[in-house]
């Protein structure tokens, strides 16, 4: 069958989505014989690619971290630069005696929950039962999505029992705000904290300039303040933790690394900082390091 104008890896994706095969059957079956009404559905998953839907919102799904990703429009989909900070939080806990009985790991803004749930599901051995794991966002329509995803991958708290260790419990609000109202800062003086954030870091022009993400929700990508409003906010409340013992990591744009720096030590002066660099070589993660 003709069909308009697509890239031919997206075509065969959309065409094993819709007939529920693999793209290795796509590729066998050139002349697989299809209903009417399959090839209506095709035709309509064509145009939205054509109108620059992306391709993970036609088949609900994205690859992350060697794991498969629930998506729709209400959140931003994973993308590869953000496995540098999953695979920069786990080098952490690998290389260090991080992980106790009395560590907690928060993810801020967390969307789709690929970082939490990326992360508890490659932890070394023995370590998942001792991380009490958190997730904020506020967005009531993501926080539905990413509760689907620590179902299907079993990283979800259940939400009639107390929090346990190596399961995710999802709070709602803005940033840090819903985790420091569900403890007292005097608790958390002996504990241990990792927070982890992909906020929205990029500027209304540079959003206005990549038409590919227009159709992903604008408030998980566009900040003001040069793309570090919320990174600001998010490092004023964890000023208030400073006497605890931190480890954060920030995802950024490149160009904002000199920036950052500046913003941490205006807030946590005494920090340690680190920057990881993307596959490209570009500035892409910021590891804080308090006490």
């Amino acid at each position: 069958m003709v069909l308009g104008k697509i890239d031919q890896l997206d075509a065969e994706l959309l065409l094993a989505h819709a007939l529920g095969k693999s793209r290795e059957f796509i590729l066998a079956n050139p002349d697989h014989l299809i209903t009417l009404s399959l090839y209506h559905f095709i035709t309509r998953l064509f145009k939205k690619r054509q109108e620059g839907i992306p391709l993970a919102y036609l088949t609900g799904h994205k690859e992350f971290f060697g794991l498969d990703f629930f998506v729709n429009k209400h959140v931003l989909i994973p993308r590869p630069d953000t496995e540098v900070l999953v695979e920069f939080v786990l080098n952490h806990i690998h290389n260090s005696k991080f992980i106790n009985h009395n560590s907690i790991m928060i993810d801020v803004g967390t969307g789709s929950g690929c970082i939490p749930i990326s992360i508890l599901k490659n932890l070394p051995t023995c370590k998942p039962e001792y991380l009490q794991t958190f997730a904020t966002d506020i967005s009531h329509k993501a926080l539905r999505v990413a509760k689907k995803n620590a179902k299907k991958h079993h990283v979800k708290a259940s939400p009639c029992s107390a929090h346990v260790a190596g399961k995710i419990k999802f709070l709602h609000g803005n940033l840090l705000s819903p985790f420091l109202k569900t403890c007292k800062l005097a608790d958390l003086q002996t504990c241990r904290l990792i927070i982890t954030a992909n906020l929205p870091y990029i500027t209304e022009k540079q959003f206005q300039q990549e038409p590919s993400i227009h159709h992903e929700p604008k408030i998980a990508l566009v900040a003001e303040d040069q793309g570090l409003a919320l990174y600001e906010e998010l490092l004023e409340q964890l000023a208030n933790l400073s006497t605890c013992k931190l480890a954060c990591f920030f995802e950024i744009d490149p160009s904002q690394s000199q920036k950052i720096k500046s913003l941490i030590k205006k807030y946590l002066p005494t920090a340690k900082i680190e920057i990881k660099q993307d596959l490209a070589g570009l500035d892409r993660v910021v590891k804080i390091g308090v006490n």
